[in-house]
């Protein structure tokens, strides 16, 4: 199997690991208004139940925006918000002492930097490919 093909594969196996429960969780948050864990998650962590909307809706958003793949500009955008909403909530439950839900957050962030590094590479293969033609 050649390096960009497997290097696609890695992609797309860690952008659904992550993509899958986070935009799943989405939907929920912006139709809905949670489910009753989500609404406790935030209450305990002292956000206002509002931001569960608009989180759920920039989490939709950004799926859309990774898995169309249509501008370079603009996953590179999805993915630091992304990145920041994992690294935002694994700081927001360490600073609120519920450091036992802290490293589920982490461990969504380092599967989508192996997203982000996987679909890094296989754009800049395909950018060599292009110049030796």
């Amino acid at each position: 199997m050649n390096t960009q093909k497997r290097n696609r594969i890695f992609y797309w196996a860690l952008t659904l690991l992550v993509l899958l429960p986070t935009a799943g969780s989405a939907i929920p948050e912006l139709f809905a208004g949670g489910t009753q864990s989500i609404v406790h998650s935030y209450q305990t962590l002292g956000y206002p139940l509002y931001l569960m909307k608009i989180l759920g809706f920039a989490k939709i958003l950004g799926a859309v925006v990774l898995l169309t793949d249509r501008s370079r500009r603009i996953m590179e955008w999805a993915y630091a918000g992304f990145g920041i909403l994992f690294l935002g909530a694994t700081a927001s439950h360490l600073l609120a002492g519920d450091s036992a839900h802290a490293p589920i957050p982490l461990l969504f962030f380092v599967i989508l930097a192996g997203s982000y590094a996987f679909w890094s590479r296989s754009k800049a293969q395909s950018f060599e490919h292009l110049q030796k033609m």
